[in-house]
């Protein structure tokens, strides 16, 4: 008998996510229907709320996208990846699209120096 490998999830607890998700919204001021996109209505986005149904990883970014926090937050309430490193991945993500092969060399070099001052202070907590 072949067993699966067990799932990592992309989330804390339902009830918690559903907490953060109304949470940011109303800080947002965003309805329920604003929020809404196809694939994902207002009656979805009430159960999430509710922590009766929990959104696939996809559904989960394009909320926070919408809503105007990051993914981690909405899943575990914290930021898994330090501010200065997920602020130089979106310059190189910027710089990848802008296709500007000198801006991308110095957002690589940015991000190799925060991933370093990051992983320094980790080890020294």
């Amino acid at each position: 008998m072949k067993l699966k490998r067990p799932r990592t999830p992309h989330y804390d607890d339902p009830m918690a996510v559903g907490l953060r998700l109304h949470a940011a919204r109303e800080a947002a001021g965003i309805s329920q229907r604003e929020l809404a996109f196809p694939g994902c209505s207002a009656a979805y986005i009430s159960r999430i709320e509710r922590g009766e149904r929990i959104p696939s990883l996809q559904v989960m970014r394009e909320l926070a996208r919408r809503i105007g926090i990051s993914e981690s937050a909405l899943a575990y309430g914290r930021e898994r990846m330090d501010a200065a490193v997920s602020e130089a991945v979106a310059a190189v993500e910027a710089a990848e699209a802008a296709g500007d092969r000198d801006e991308l060399a110095r957002a690589y070099r940015a991000l190799a120096r925060a991933a370093s001052r990051a992983a320094k202070s980790r080890r020294a907590a």
